[in-house]
């Protein structure tokens, strides 16, 4: 029994220093989180080795990111637009279950060894529209099911789901692809993400702000889209947010495409490969856990300034590594710096955007943060069999410092940021012009 009231003390330590673990509906996002980033993970590794085997081309492992991520451009918005409609909860369960079937189908045609870079390109647009579909309802599900007061410690938690588990994916998958192939690798990704669809599904959240006449508060598809897209351009706390995420992901975090050739020209191989993957998930974990610590908004200002610029440092660190233990290290600090500058960011946005229009804006946050990533990586992985990896490395890292310090001089609102770890008070938004499919709550 001692065992039993020292696991009990433990875990009401760790609610009184995470409150957002005291609300049950959480811990079951926060496990589905872990088991399908886990899943998401691996198969970065197995589908970008599997198809660097196949071809030999940085220009096709980039096809295939490019494939993962474009569906956050032609799917993300209208899923968006579908979040602010529906029960999100019953919504990520079926974006869930399109991962698994695009999961299972990668399992079936590389077990029996017929697979083609057209089954990899065409099986990552599936698995890529599936999450691009459960961004928004999973982020604006977080918020109808954790108080306000406790946001920033349970996307910081979040986090640490996401990448945490980019540490256990790798790593299995890693040792997987090593022993059995990018086959084991994608038997494991389908478990995972069962195990995500299954933790879902024990969630009890229901939308409750449902009206009378809801189809009085559904207008056009199209018309919801335009509205959301243009609340976040009125607001320009939010559109700066944005747009420096945009800015962020573009020029340091597109370079997927380019760890393969990165890991044979410091003399490393698949294994190499992996610890890299694992290199920024561990950095990641520490990032974001660093962020739940922080005790007040001022640190977090504080911390914004630090990983904006030091994902550009982190940049320049890769593009000068030349064994694989400095390109490890310079993962580490990549993972660090890109996860809490970007949980930071969904947190400043999440605090000011109301409901009704949360989907619709996370879903843009999306779209900036990884649609326009499959582009880059596309180019990137193609411009680097012209020029080598290294100076797409250096020179956008640069860039990105350049940029990040420019806005924090030159625009207000990135200075108030920086300065107060919080937005000011805007007067003068309009109000929603329609109800969300998912009111707010607290939790059980």
């Amino acid at each position: 029994m001692q065992w039993a009231h020292q696991f009990g003390g433990g875990m009401e330590t760790l609610r009184t220093r995470f409150p957002a673990f005291a609300i049950a509906d959480y811990r079951r996002l926060f496990v589905a989180l872990s088991f399908t980033a886990g899943a998401r993970w691996a198969l970065v590794l197995g589908r970008g080795w599997l198809v660097f085997e196949l071809t030999d081309s940085a220009f096709a492992v980039g096809a295939v990111t490019f494939a993962g991520f474009f569906p956050f451009v032609v799917v993300g918005p209208f899923a968006g637009v579908i979040a602010d409609r529906v029960d999100r909860r019953r919504m990520l369960m079926v974006t869930s279950a399109v991962g698994v079937a695009a999961a299972i189908a990668l399992v079936a045609v590389t077990v029996a060894d017929v697979v083609e870079l057209w089954h990899v390109l065409l099986l990552a647009f599936i698995a890529g529209s599936g999450q691009a579909s459960s961004m928004p309802a999973q982020q604006a599900l977080l918020a109808n099911i954790v108080p306000k007061d406790v946001l920033l410690g349970a996307v910081s938690l979040s986090g640490i789901a996401q990448h945490g588990s980019r540490i256990i994916g790798p790593l299995f998958g890693a040792a997987l692809l090593s022993a059995f192939g990018a086959g084991a690798v994608f038997i494991l990704s389908a478990v995972l993400l069962t195990f995500g669809l299954l933790a879902v599904w024990t969630i009890r959240y229901r939308a409750t702000s449902v009206g009378a006449d809801p189809e009085a508060r559904r207008p056009p598809v199209l018309v919801q889209l335009r509205d959301g897209f243009n609340y976040a351009r009125s607001d320009r706390r939010i559109s700066t947010v944005l747009v420096l995420v945009a800015l962020h992901c573009g020029f340091t975090m597109a370079f997927d495409s380019m760890m393969p050739t990165l890991s044979t020209d410091i003399g490393g191989d698949s294994g190499t490969y992996g610890s890299i993957l694992v290199g920024l998930g561990a950095g990641a974990v520490v990032g974001v856990l660093s962020l739940s610590m922080l005790d007040s908004p001022q640190a977090q200002g504080r911390a914004f300034f630090v990983s904006g610029v030091g994902s550009g440092i982190a940049m320049l660190t890769f593009g000068f590594a030349t064994i694989p233990a400095a390109a490890i290290a310079a993962a580490a600090l990549a993972g660090a710096t890109q996860a809490s500058y970007m949980a930071l960011s969904v947190v400043f946005i999440q605090q000011v955007v109301p409901d009704a229009f949360r989907g619709r804006v996370l879903s843009l946050f999306s779209l900036l943060a990884a649609g326009h990533m499959a582009f880059i990586n596309l180019g990137f992985g193609w411009l680097s069999e012209i020029v080598g990896v290294r100076p797409l490395l250096i020179v956008p890292g640069l860039l990105w410092v350049a940029v990040f310090i420019a806005a924090g001089i030159g625009l207000e609102d990135v200075r108030v940021l920086l300065r107060d770890g919080s937005f000011r008070a805007s007067v003068g938004m309009p109000e929603p012009a329609t109800a969300a499919g998912g009111g707010g709550g607290g939790g059980d």
